[in-house]
């Protein structure tokens, strides 16, 4: 499992005190609330300590950062946050934790294949699967009967294949 975690894209900077505009990856700005650092590499190596997040307009202040022209220096910056800063609910996994996890047809109990990919769809996110067919499954309850990084069950339906 990856310790470091992407968290989103840093845009371009609003107002003159360093707010940069963030397009955050998780389930929201505020999943992100209570962590002190944010990382510029996937090995956690260069630490950007978080000054303030602002939820209403997606942006964050950096420490060090706080002028407009050192926040520019950060625009289009991928950044991560450390797995260990956040406790998830029972029972909830990060999608990246969920990437080769085989995947079982609830009702033949066969093997589908094995998660490849997750996309965030308009609905929904989106589950592609490998196995001897490729499938496109939508990650709703309708479908997605469980998933763990142990294993996904799916209710296989015609129009899922690729």
């Amino acid at each position: 499992m990856k310790r470091f975690l992407e968290a989103g894209r840093l845009n371009s900077p609003r107002g003159l005190k360093g707010e940069l505009r963030f397009d955050c990856w998780c389930d929201g700005i505020d999943f992100l609330s209570g962590v002190k650092y944010l990382y510029l590499d996937n090995e956690g190596k260069r630490r950007l300590e978080v000054k303030a997040f602002r939820e209403t307009v997606s942006t964050v202040i950096f420490v060090g950062y706080e002028e407009r022209e050192t926040a520019a220096s950060l625009t289009g910056r991928i950044v991560y946050f450390d797995r260990e800063d956040i406790t998830l609910p029972e029972g909830v996994f990060y999608n990246d934790d969920l990437i080769g996890a085989t995947v079982t047809d609830e009702i033949t109990g066969n093997t589908v294949g094995v998660l490849k990919r997750i996309e965030e769809g308009v609905a929904s996110d989106l589950y592609f699967i490998e196995g001897e067919k490729k499938y496109i499954v939508p990650a709703v309850e309708e479908f997605i009967v469980s998933a763990s990084p142990s294993g996904i069950i799916i209710r296989l339906i015609d129009g899922f294949e690729a």
